[in-house]
């Protein structure tokens, strides 16, 4: 096997993402089926690709892309925003910044590579030469490995969101 490089991808890298995010949605469904019913594929990408487009307009987002050769396997984004626009600053002290990793996933091909270890530390190298160190992230209850993933690299338990998604169609058949 090749080695797999880790560029540094922007805006234009956008529609590259597509095949990588749709694992992250797969990997949302099979760890959490009693979610159902998910969006489709379809959906989520537009969703996903247009909180992308305002993160790249409203900060200088950190996107790394693992490469296959030609072929994206892996990606990671990131970036840092005041403390006062998030969740943290009425309850714990930060830093004036705070940096998010909002978005961290590998085809299901490459998965227990360390692909995502390396992503992660990477992202974490740029925002700490930005002068960021408090960080926050993401993970679905159910999905066991990236909570492993996260909880190995020092990440814990910091709030919880709860639902009670009554405005959706019943689930048929």
């Amino acid at each position: 096997m090749a080695e797999l490089l880790v560029d540094v991808g922007g805006v234009a890298d956008l529609d590259r993402l597509e095949p990588l995010w749709l694992a992250v949605h797969r990997r949302h469904q099979a760890a959490m089926p009693e979610l159902a019913p998910y969006v489709s594929d379809a959906e989520s990408w537009r969703e996903r690709r247009a909180l992308y487009q305002r993160l790249f307009a409203t900060y200088e987002p950190i996107l790394l892309l693992v490469r296959d050769g030609d072929r994206p396997v892996g990606y990671g984004l990131a970036y840092a925003m005041p403390a006062a626009d998030g969740w943290l600053a009425d309850t714990w002290v930060t830093g004036e910044r705070v940096g998010e990793i909002e978005s961290l996933g590998v085809l299901p091909e490459y998965r227990g590579r360390g692909l995502g270890t390396r992503l992660l530390r990477e992202l974490e190298d740029r925002l700490r030469e930005q002068g960021v160190t408090d960080l926050v992230l993401g993970v679905l209850p159910g999905n066991t490995d990236a909570r492993r993933l996260y909880e190995r690299l020092g990440y814990r338990p910091t709030w919880l969101y709860l639902s009670r998604l009554e405005g959706r169609p019943p689930v048929t058949g």
